[in-house]
């Protein structure tokens, strides 16, 4: 019952997306129904979720065997629909079918083709749920790879100014960095010689390569070397990791509110869940040969992103860059190989996912008002000064977004950072040193915001500015509650992924 659950989970928002191309008028009533059905099924989607738990042995390191499920697909190449998930997987699952019943609130004004906007969001769903759940190669590439056709007519189509561009970058970078995956996943396919088990990612675990090598010409290198740093490129450009990163503002300061947050809070997930489901798990003894360069390379985007961020003037933008920095952490924990790190990595994983979310759904909120997004206007006057004083709800909602990204104690970030620089700090003292105070910049970047924006004297333009909403509120409210909450009692997520964690951090270091 589990594995069906899981395919309705997997399922339901794609066929709930056809089932918006029945409404052909744009009449008001059709586009509320829409906006309604949308809703409903995001929500029932996230109510699934939850379900799924049900069937969760929490003692259980690895797949679970009460939510998965193999059928042959294309036998004769060894491809199979194959489903599963574990802690790892469902804490990403549970993230990123909570934010999309948030994005549908947050998108209920739009005004431009809502049927087309409504059924590409259902779809990216469907494909963002692919990627966590698949256990076969060849599904896994195929719904990273759908990926990117909703995102890119979202961005293209209800994206700003230089929306086109942006939407052809991201499709360009994520899609060659796509290539290099297939490449390895091709040649484990053939190094293997598993037979049916050739496409399975679980069965290639626990270094199997470790000893196979790969002719370039007339040179012979280690196969887990080529297929790691292949893999690398792929995932680093979604992560995105210095210096792959630069398609990263240009798509989240184009994109409407809603992908933003997806992006932010989901789609860059995809890039660290692949190193953990499929690059440290399957080639160990590279990813123990080259964890200083991954420290290395995650300190580097945590400062970069860091000081990137202290130069912006668009909210926007400077939340991007923040994303860099943050998912910068992430990469150390999972460099440093130990089982504090990864636990603090997947943690910070689920973290910013929501408070970058909250931020940028908080830019939404204001843009809607003032159709700006300027912290400081190119004109070098405040876009926007004394917003605490005229809108007191939406000031107290940004507080806790800004205080849970970077990073305070009590709330949901601190656990994570702590357990990454616990992780790191034996191996890589140095590097450690330095990203903490990496977290430094952090806070000098969102108080500045938050100084320049909230305190003084209210403009006439931010008088005429309206408090948030009930609907607004609504949105906000699970996010506000789960990192207050997650702050105070971690235990319930740590619970959730450290046997999974510890089961594949013995798979990372078995053989190194």
């Amino acid at each position: 019952m589990g594995a069906i659950i899981l395919n309705l989970v997997l399922w339901l928002p794609m066929l709930s997306a056809l089932g918006l191309l029945i409404f052909t008028s744009q009449s008001s009533e059709d586009v509320k129904r829409i906006k309604w059905i949308s809703l409903i099924s995001t929500a029932f989607t996230f109510l699934l979720t939850l379900d799924l738990l049900f069937y969760f042995d929490f003692a259980n390191p690895s797949i679970q065997p009460a939510l998965s499920m193999t059928i042959p697909w294309i036998s004769s190449f060894h491809i199979n629909y194959t489903l599963g998930i574990d802690g790892i997987s469902y804490s990403m699952l549970f993230l990123n079918n909570l934010l999309f019943p948030i994005c549908i609130l947050c998108s209920w004004n739009i005004e431009k083709n809502p049927r087309s906007f409504f059924a590409l969001m259902l779809f990216l769903q469907t494909t963002i749920i692919g990627v966590f759940s698949s256990l076969d190669f060849f599904m896994f590439y195929c719904f990273w790879e759908f990926m990117l056709i909703p995102m890119f007519f979202l961005i293209s189509v209800w994206g700003g100014e230089n929306r086109e561009y942006a939407a052809t970058k991201f499709f360009l970078y994520t899609f060659g960095g796509s290539i290099f995956m297939l490449v390895a996943i091709i040649g484990i396919y053939f190094v293997s010689d598993a037979g049916p088990d050739s496409l399975n990612m679980i069965a290639m675990q626990g270094g199997l390569f470790a000893k196979k090598t790969i002719a370039l010409g007339s040179w012979k290198i280690p196969f887990s070397d080529f297929a790691f740093w292949l893999l690398f490129i792929g995932f680093a450009v979604k992560v995105p990791l210095f210096p792959f990163h630069t398609w990263l503002p240009h798509a989240h300061v184009q994109a409407p509110t809603a992908v933003s947050v997806i992006l932010a809070g989901v789609l860059l997930k995809m890039g660290t869940y692949g190193f953990l489901r499929i690059s440290y798990p399957i080639f160990p003894e590279a990813a123990a040969a080259y964890s200083y360069v991954i420290v290395l390379l995650g300190l580097i985007s945590v400062i970069y992103g860091a000081f990137c961020a202290l130069a912006q003037t668009d909210m926007k933008k400077l939340i991007a860059y923040s994303s860099v920095s943050h998912m910068g952490f992430v990469m150390m924990g999972l460099g440093s190989l130990s089982t504090s790190g990864t636990n603090g990595a997947v943690l910070q994983m689920f973290n910013h996912g929501l408070s970058s979310a909250m931020l940028f759904l908080l830019v939404g909120v204001l843009y809607e008002r003032s159709h700006h997004r300027w912290i400081v206007r190119p004109d070098h006057t405040l876009g926007y000064t004394g917003l605490s004083k005229h809108m007191p709800k939406y000031t107290i909602v940004m507080l806790i977004s800004l205080f849970a990204a970077l990073g305070l104690p009590g709330l949901s970030s601190f656990i994570s950072e702590f357990l990454i620089f616990l992780g790191a700090f034996k191996s890589f003292t140095l590097l450690t040193i330095l990203g903490a105070i990496g977290l430094l910049f952090g806070a000098a970047y969102l108080l500045w915001m938050y100084r320049r924006m909230f305190f003084g004297t209210p403009s006439e333009e931010v008088k005429t500015y309206e408090d948030m909403n009930w609907r607004e509120i609504l949105y906000m409210a699970p996010l506000c509650f789960l990192v207050i909450f997650l702050g105070i009692m971690p235990a319930p997520l740590i619970d959730l992924v450290r046997f999974s964690v510890e089961n594949l951090v013995k798979k990372f270091t078995v053989l190194v």
